[in-house]
């Protein structure tokens, strides 16, 4: 789960599109299952990349690296909150294709890496 990061929800319906953190100096745009979107001098102008990009990432492909092999997977996430991320393991997301579900607290502790 998600705990000192901040939410970023749209003004016009308060649907959560992501989150912000302040990190090493700098603010992070994160996702909603917190993968990075990038860093940023200010919170303003991370909270304005999530609103910009946080749900629409979503549909892109992601690399899902494990980190005690170093293996790369592509992915198309299914399936996104603030506990978890499903993805489908493939170029794309088709019936049949296997998934792989994974806790947010995985990418926290680095077990599993997410990036565009």
């Amino acid at each position: 789960m998600l705990g000192a990061m901040e939410q970023v929800r749209r003004s016009d319906d308060d649907e959560l599109c992501g989150h912000v953190d302040e990190r090493d100096g700098s603010w992070r745009a994160l996702t909603v299952f917190g993968a990075e979107l990038g860093r940023h001098d200010s919170r303003d102008a991370a909270a304005d990349h999530v609103l910009a990009e946080g749900l629409s990432s979503l549909a892109d492909r992601w690399t899902l690296v494990e980190a005690a092999t170093g293996e790369e997977q592509v992915v198309c996430i299914q399936e996104a909150n603030a506990d978890t991320v499903t993805m489908a393991l493939d170029y794309y997301s088709l019936p049949g294709v296997p998934t792989l579900t994974i806790a947010t607290d995985q990418l926290t502790s680095g077990e599993w890496n997410l990036h565009r």
